[in-house]
């Protein structure tokens, strides 16, 4: 008899793994490459800035592109925008984490990408979002604000391009972490 024919058959084949938590976060590849481009371009354009007639307009350019830089930069130190674990979701909007549990969810909707460079988005339905919205601070609450001019939900996530989510079968790791407890659909 070996060690593991001595288990019991439950301890052998985890027949009903646990759902892993599901993220979605800032792609390091596209934001360090946008990052390293435009501060190259920015440096080109105010090296040639001094020796051009038109000094001013690329003094303009290679601050637009710092800019730009800057803001990719920064999008690779912020981390997960998502996150859903067996307990509920949390989601970055700005600098805050708004937090809630599946039994106070209505519905979360998944739009799925159509082509390589179009957005899908997860969009979370509070039953009651009132208190939830209520107590941002008004910066995060202009962003919800126009999440839900734009998504019809104020706690949407774009993934996509820029945001990768951990697990390809969006509707499938949410659904099984909701796990009956607020229903999960793709948005046609």
């Amino acid at each position: 008899m070996t060690a593991a024919s001595a288990l019991s058959r439950e301890n052998r084949f985890d027949i009903d793994p646990k759902p892993t938590p599901f993220t979605v976060r800032a792609s390091q590849k596209v934001h360090g490459g946008i990052a390293a481009g435009a501060a190259l371009v920015a440096v080109g354009f105010g090296a040639s800035a001094s020796t051009s007639p038109t000094g001013i307009l690329r003094w303009i350019a290679a601050a637009a592109f710092a800019v730009l830089a800057v803001i990719c930069a920064r999008a690779l130190t912020v981390g997960d925008m998502l996150v859903a674990d067996t307990v509920g979701i949390r989601l970055r909007i700005g600098n805050e984490w708004i937090g809630t549990r599946w039994e106070d969810i209505e519905e979360v909707t998944v739009l799925q990408r159509r082509h390589f460079l179009d957005d899908g988005r997860i969009a979370v339905h509070l039953l009651d979002p009132g208190p939830v919205l209520g107590a941002m601070p008004s910066s995060s609450r202009k962003t919800t604000d126009a999440n839900r001019r734009l998504t019809g939900s104020s706690l949407a996530v774009p993934f996509g391009l820029t945001a990768r989510p951990s697990n390809g079968e969006v509707v499938q790791a949410l659904h099984m972490l909701a796990d009956a407890r607020c229903p999960v659909r793709e948005q046609l």
